[in-house]
């Protein structure tokens, strides 16, 4: 009689493997919001696109909404570090302003599906908080970095920049107006915008936020 083979043991994964993965699966998902928009990103289609197994992934991310979140962060990031290395590259005057806005700009156009994301209400983030499948203060969190770099750039340009309080304000002013604008572009695609629109919202918006 042959003896049984004995049971194989599941191989460790590497040192650092299992962090690797976590950021494979937000690369992947940021991947799929940026092609298709998040109503296209499935926990099926990331195990598949990457070459996992969908425990694989429950491993890192309780649902979807977790992945969500770290797709949110992830662009918000990139949209701050987008940001600040436009302000770094204009004089310390509105210029740095103009600057920033365009950037923002830029970054809403260059990635619409995570834009819509982000800004556009494709991802109910005020409802995953109510479900308990993310937690309310990183989601709070989300975009302060970028707030954080407009309110620099405004005082950058003002005649009274340690008034902290004024620059967040108009900070937060500011993108509610380029906001309008980048959202508009991305939804309104067949809009007949005026030649010389873009410049004519950056004039606006840095004249009003330097008075």
């Amino acid at each position: 009689m042959t003896p049984a083979p004995a049971p194989t043991r599941r191989a460790r994964n590497p040192r650092g493997a299992g962090a690797a993965l976590g950021l494979q699966i937000v690369a992947a998902a940021l991947d799929t919001v940026d092609d298709a928009g998040v109503p296209a990103l499935t926990l099926r289609g990331l195990a598949r696109s990457i070459g996992v197994s969908a425990p694989a992934i429950y491993a890192h991310f309780a649902d979807i909404d977790a992945i969500l979140l770290a797709v949110a962060e992830r662009a918000f990031a990139d949209l701050a570090n987008n940001l600040t290395d436009a302000a770094a590259a204009a004089p310390q005057t509105s210029a740095r302003l103009r600057a920033t806005c365009r950037a923002y700009l830029d970054y809403a156009e260059r990635h619409p599906g995570r834009y819509q994301a982000m800004f556009g209400g494709q991802w109910d983030a005020t409802s995953a908080v109510a479900r308990s499948a993310v937690e309310r203060h990183a989601v709070e969190d989300l975009g302060s970095d970028v707030i954080a770099v407009f309110a620099d750039a405004v005082r950058a340009g003002r005649s009274d920049p340690d008034r902290d309080d004024a620059s967040v304000t108009t900070a937060v002013t500011t993108w509610v107006l380029l906001h309008g604008y980048a959202h508009q572009r991305l939804v309104a695609r067949a809009f007949p915008w005026p030649p010389g629109m873009t410049e004519h919202v950056l004039d606006t918006v840095v004249t009003a936020a330097s008075g």
